[in-house]
């Protein structure tokens, strides 16, 4: 790359909203912190062969989201097995066998899936916070979670079937 791109770059960089307010001063500051560290990553990448690179293929674990087919089944497998109306279980309604089926799938969809804490509640049309509820009352052993309360080895068997 040319010196006269370098600085084009720069004078584009510091046209950003941000700089706007700095002194003379920082603004030098900045700019050299942007040379130096434009000219260290230019050294980095040389130094790095990308053929060499090869990812890891991790078995078991996904990147991606689950579609919401797979959603879906998983939560049509919770109402049958909990005898729960799927429309019961998507409305606002805060019975204790609703809100353990839903607990249950919060946690099937945080664990196996890692979806995070928005997405499940979109699923619910629930807050983020409602997700974190239910998954904080699972690590914390409250409630539905209780030690005494056998849905341990209910969830240990759905987490298995579900694929």
């Amino acid at each position: 790359m040319t010196k006269n791109k370098i600085f084009t770059e720069i004078k584009l960089a510091m046209r950003a909203g941000h700089y706007r307010d700095l002194t003379f001063k920082e603004k030098k500051i900045y700019k050299n912190a942007f040379k130096n560290g434009y000219k260290l990553a230019k050294l980095h990448t040389k130094k790095k062969n990308p053929e060499s690179y090869k990812p890891r293929k991790i078995v078991g674990y996904t990147f991606a989201k689950p579609s919401a087919r797979v959603v879906e089944s998983i939560i049509n497998k919770i109402c049958i097995r909990y005898e729960v109306h799927k429309k019961s279980l998507m409305s606002r309604t805060r019975t204790q066998d609703l809100v353990r089926a839903r607990n249950i799938i919060h946690n099937l969809l945080y664990e196996r899936y890692n979806l995070n804490l928005t997405d499940i509640g979109k699923y619910f049309n629930q807050d983020h916070t409602t997700v974190l509820h239910s998954i904080e009352m699972k690590k914390d052993k409250r409630r539905f979670w209780d030690a005494s309360q056998s849905i341990w080895s209910e969830f240990q068997e759905l987490k298995n079937t579900i694929s």
